[in-house]
């Protein structure tokens, strides 16, 4: 019985894991598309209408079909915590967006892998937290590919590389902030 519960379990991780690639690399591609097929030059239209679809998706989930129970969020918390993490998420894909419009989709993504150097870096120096040398061996080759990605690329476009690379900082922010929501609210158990 234990067993099947956890083979059910990794099952339905790896089927979540897989969705979300999916949905993922289909966004991506679909954005590129419109900005470079249909010549769209507005990519922070495209960022409004995700918002729309993402927040119609909620609804439905959390509303009507019940999925996923309603999460109550203590108001000081909406200010300080929430929010903060929403603005940055919302910048996330917006500069995502922008930097679609000017650059490859496989450029970007190489700039996204840069993330987690990034969140190290910025838990290092913002939030004090220490972490042991493998660690910080470990991100050399990542910026040492990245650098090395971006100095040959051929389509090089320092706008797209930009915000590709302001969009990192704020994926990587966004992450800190929800860790410790995660925390504090103990979703992470």
């Amino acid at each position: 019985m234990e067993a099947s519960l956890c083979t059910w379990s990794v099952f339905r991780s790896l089927l979540a894991i897989l969705q979300w690639w999916v949905f993922n690399v289909t966004v991506i591609i679909t954005n590129k598309w419109i900005f470079q097929k249909l010549d769209f030059k507005f990519p922070l239209s495209v960022s409004c209408i995700h918002f729309i679809c993402s927040s119609i998706g909620a609804y439905l989930v959390i509303k009507v079909l019940k999925l996923k129970p309603l999460i109550t969020v203590e108001p000081e918390d909406r200010w300080r915590r929430i929010f903060p993490m929403s603005f940055v998420f919302c910048i996330n894909i917006v500069l995502g967006n922008v930097s679609l419009r000017y650059i490859p989709v496989s450029f970007m993504q190489t700039i996204k892998s840069f993330t987690p150097a990034t969140t190290v870096v910025l838990q290092w120096l913002v939030w004090r937290k220490y972490f042991d040398w493998r660690i910080w061996a470990s991100l050399v080759p990542i910026v040492g590919g990245i650098l090395l990605t971006s100095v040959t690329e051929l389509s090089f476009n320092m706008f797209g590389f930009c915000a590709a690379l302001f969009g990192c900082l704020a994926t990587s922010t966004k992450t800190i902030l929800a860790e410790s929501l995660l925390h504090s609210y103990k979703f992470d158990r």
